[in-house]
């Protein structure tokens, strides 16, 4: 929240500090310079405020002109200070020290630079700069910080550093090629960058502590880059309206019940790269990637893990690593060409991938006890890969459509494995690998069936009280069964 006030007219100030000059009883100071046309050189303009046993100083400094500086440095209690440059090749400089400050300055010109530095708690900054080439640099140090920059122009660079609690940071672009760094260290923090307009911009944020928010809300350009490291508990990242082509978003969160939000991103080419670890970590995306050849990397490392990724578009590549317990993960891919892939390696794992399109590829690779695996498949042309080594693994693929030329290939290793089946088509090839004690193909409506003509179905089952049952409905199709060990049963139903 901005709880920093516009800028105030002149006289309508001057006329405030007389009136308040009683009431403020401490050092005032009041600057006001311009440069008349044709003039060679700029102002100059410094204040210097000492007053450590005081209550309220306040110095204020508008320049108008060419080659303009200025710089208040302010030392005591409940310090405010303000800087107004107009013109080209600003560069204003504010610094206060204790406790209780207000820092502001608003530019209109070309290559400007602004310094904040405040020591103290309950320190506010605001920076507003309309130009190109701009700089501003933001150092706070103390608890319940906040910084704020708004830039309207190119080339623009912040960088705000933050320590302490309860610190909050944002910065909103309008332009191309402009950077914004973050660092804060403590607990509640909040960085982020809103209603970013251009290209090339670069979002770094590291935080360090419990309750930290990183985001980009609204952010429409090419070639942007978000980098956020998060340490501690209960972190967040959210982007919401996120829409360009080549952006890279790089989120890597550390700690307890840590959260990544995205709705959406919209655009081709872009990565997503998630790295979380910890226990309780979620990944939600209903919306997801929207758009053509994006690449997703998500790795949750702890107990309880959930992530859902929704995508819309062609040559989607996705892949989610989940090392933990009880984790749970869904995929979404609607197009053409896209590849969804999941590891599990942990216990009580559910893992579902659903494509809707042709040329699509999913793949499942589950490491331990009760795993679930689902896929559900809508088009034709796509692979099916899974692979479940533990106990009481169970597979449900799926077609709700008649589905041809799938490929369907699933090999389990472990106790009480389970193969359900139900597609419907022509042309599909299953080829079904258990190894294990008690491995199941179930049919009669319990189901196994591959319909439609022309299917190949092959199963292959090594070890004790193996059953198939299994039925196929159409013309031209083939089914092999080969069963090793013991109390097998196979029973083939071919209409």
């Amino acid at each position: 929240m901005n709880l920093i006030k516009p800028r105030k007219h002149l006289l309508g100030l001057a006329v405030a500090l007389c009136f308040a000059s009683s009431a403020l009883a401490d050092n005032e100071a009041f600057i006001y310079q311009s440069s008349d046309a044709g003039a060679l050189e700029g102002n100059t303009a410094e204040i210097t405020q000492t007053n450590t046993g005081g209550n309220v100083n306040l110095a204020v400094i508008e320049q108008t002109g060419l080659l303009n500086y200025s710089s208040i440095l302010q030392n005591g209690l409940w310090l405010e200070g303000y800087s107004f440059n107009t013109g080209n090749d600003n560069s204003v400089r504010l610094e206060q020290f204790a406790d209780w400050h207000i820092a502001y300055s608003e530019i209109i010109g070309d290559d400007n630079i602004v310094t904040i530095t405040q020591d103290g708690f309950y320190n506010q900054t605001e920076v507003i700069i309309e130009g190109n080439t701009n700089d501003a640099v933001v150092l706070q140090l103390g608890e319940v910080n906040e910084a704020f920059a708004t830039f309207i122009g190119d080339v623009n660079v912040a960088e705000i550093e933050q320590n302490g609690n309860a610190n909050w940071t944002n910065a909103g672009f309008t332009g191309n090629d402009n950077m914004f760094f973050s660092f804060q260290e403590g607990n509640d923090n909040q960085a982020g960058m809103f209603n970013l307009f251009g290209n090339a911009n670069e979002f770094e944020a590291e935080q360090f502590g419990d309750q930290n928010v990183a985001g980009v809300i609204g952010l429409t350009g090419d070639n942007n880059a978000v980098y956020v490291q998060q340490d501690g508990l209960a972190n967040a990242f959210i982007a919401r309206s996120v829409s360009g082509n080549n952006n890279v978003v790089d989120i890597k969160q550390d700690g307890f019940d840590n959260v990544f939000l995205v709705e959406p991103l919209d655009g081709d080419n872009n990565m997503v790269l998630i790295d979380q670890t910890g226990d309780s970590n979620l990944v939600e995306a209903p919306i997801g990637l929207v758009g053509n050849d994006n690449l997703i990397d998500m790795r949750q490392d702890g107990i309880e893990n959930y992530a859902l990724i929704t995508t819309d578009g062609d040559g989607h590549n996705l892949t989610l690593y989940q090392n933990g317990e009880l984790n749970n993960a869904e995929m979404s891919l609607s197009g053409d060409s896209n590849d969804g892939v999941i590891y599990s390696f942990g216990n009580a794992n559910y893992a579902g991938i659903v494509l809707d399109g042709s040329t699509n590829r999913a793949e499942i690779n589950q490491l331990g006890d009760d795993n679930f695996a689902l896929i559900d498949v809508i088009g034709d042309d796509n692979e099916i890969l899974v692979a479940q080594s533990g106990d009481l693994n169970e597979i449900l693929i799926n077609s709700e459509v008649a589905v041809s030329m799938n490929t369907i290939d699933v090999e389990q290793s472990g106790d009480l494995n389970l193969v359900d089946m139900l597609v419907e088509g022509s042309r599909n090839i299953a080829d079904i690998l258990q190894q294990g004690d008690g491995n199941w193909v179930l049919g009669n409506n319990g189901y196994f069936a591959l319909s439609g003509d022309n299917g190949t179905v092959a199963i292959n089952q090594i070890g004790n009280d193996n059953l198939v049952l299994g039925e196929q409905f159409g013309n031209g199709n083939i089914m092999n069964i080969t069963q090793l060990g013991d109390f097998n049963t196979a029973i083939v139903t071919q209409n």
